[in-house]
């Protein structure tokens, strides 16, 4: 199963963003010429502050220009336990439900 997928301008991350994936996950090269500028977390499927690692150094490679949608609630909850949420710009979603 492919952990990261390229569609337009977008990166699309499925599967679990752990331990044993963020190696993986970390290693991807966003090719430039996609000028990819949103990472879709909607399929992801579970994480731990590994994932959080793995977003700040795509967020670096990119100078801060990318926006993260469809972030499940366990990775916004480690966002703001570790108080990086704002760095990663990672805002409450605007449909929530809770």
């Amino acid at each position: 199963m492919e952990l990261i997928q390229f569609e337009g301008d977008r990166m699309l991350v499925s599967g679990p963003l752990t331990l044993e994936t963020a190696r993986e996950a970390s290693l991807t090269e966003i090719p430039a010429e996609l000028n990819v500028s949103t990472i879709d977390l909607g399929g992801v499927t579970t994480v731990d502050s590994f994932a959080l690692g793995v977003l700040m150094q795509w967020a670096r490679q990119h100078k801060g220009k990318l926006d993260f949608t469809n972030i499940p609630q366990s990775l916004r909850s480690l966002a703001d336990l570790y108080d990086v949420s704002a760095m990663l710009s990672i805002a409450a979603p605007e449909n929530s439900s809770h």
